[in-house]
């Protein structure tokens, strides 16, 4: 009955997403195709039915992709096995959305690992959400795509809100939200290769209206840079990341949903949005 009532809120915001106030570039008349991956092999997130669900309901109400969600995070760890991620599978995809924690048990093999890289650099799209940065931490070129490794959560989804900077107020994943948003959520921080000089980074965490002294919780780079979401050309692909979505209350928020349908479309080219590395702009 639970599930019910979330995916009936799933529903309803979905619907009431509208259309992006970021430029538009000319739509291509078919849906996308976004092959939607949730294996575990770490920590499994309770959301993940919801997620997949959700995903696949924008996707619908938006008209902008056909999501085909493999229902991964079902498997028990030593039972994920990636061998159909082959060129040939892939290639029936426009991009790909992970959801993922690979822990020690998921492994890919060297020719998987180069064909997902030859598939965003040759021009697929990349989406990540939450846990992608928890993921292949001994495959040091996942990380680069991606953008950072995860490296720890020093704000927890039980915590109160927190209050994330929009640094680019025109991107597609930014243009709805202002100046700031309010969101209670798991809050990562990341390390390398994490870089301002290679990301351009979309939200933060804003240090003067967060409790930054939370003892053993302090960024372990003490630069106080936390950044929530960023996007990054990858030879002609592009990847987008937004580290919310630990809650499954952040699946069914509307706002949320428009931030990630944004994303979305700015990685499979359908929406314009600067990918400037951040360092670079001041």
């Amino acid at each position: 009955m639970a599930l019910r009532k979330f995916v009936c809120t799933v529903l309803l915001g979905a619907a009431i997403l509208g259309k992006s106030t970021a430029p538009s570039l000319a739509e291509d008349p078919k849906p996308k195709k976004l092959l939607v991956l949730t294996f575990c092999g770490g920590f499994k997130h309770s959301c993940l039915e919801i997620a997949e669900k959700t995903i696949a309901q924008i996707g619908r109400d938006s008209g902008v992709f056909e999501a085909e969600a493999l229902n991964l995070w079902q498997l028990r760890p030593d039972l994920i096995n990636l061998s159909f991620l082959t060129p040939e599978y892939m290639n029936r995809y426009d991009g790909f959305l992970f959801f993922t924690t690979t822990g020690d048990n998921v492994k890919a093999t060297e020719e998987q690992k180069q064909g997902i890289l030859n598939a965003i650099k040759d021009g697929k799209a990349l989406i990540g959400t939450h846990t992608t940065t928890d993921s292949f931490y001994n495959w040091p070129e996942w990380g680069e795509m991606v953008g950072a490794y995860f490296d720890g959560h020093p704000w927890n989804a039980g915590d109160p809100p927190v209050t994330l900077k929009v640094e680019d107020k025109n991107h597609p994943a930014t243009a709805m939200l202002g100046d700031e948003w309010v969101i209670q959520d798991e809050i990562y921080q990341f390390r390398e290769p994490y870089s301002r000089e290679k990301l351009h980074v979309l939200l933060s965490l804003d240090n003067s209206k967060t409790d930054m002294e939370k003892g053993d919780r302090i960024h372990r780079g003490k630069d106080g840079d936390y950044a929530v979401a960023w996007c990054r050309e990858y030879g002609k692909g592009k990847v987008f990341y937004t580290a919310l979505g630990h809650r499954e209350d952040v699946w069914t928020n509307p706002t949320f949903q428009a931030h990630l349908l944004g994303g979305i479309k700015w990685a499979f080219g359908l929406a314009e949005g600067d990918a400037t590395p951040s360092a670079k702009l001041k």
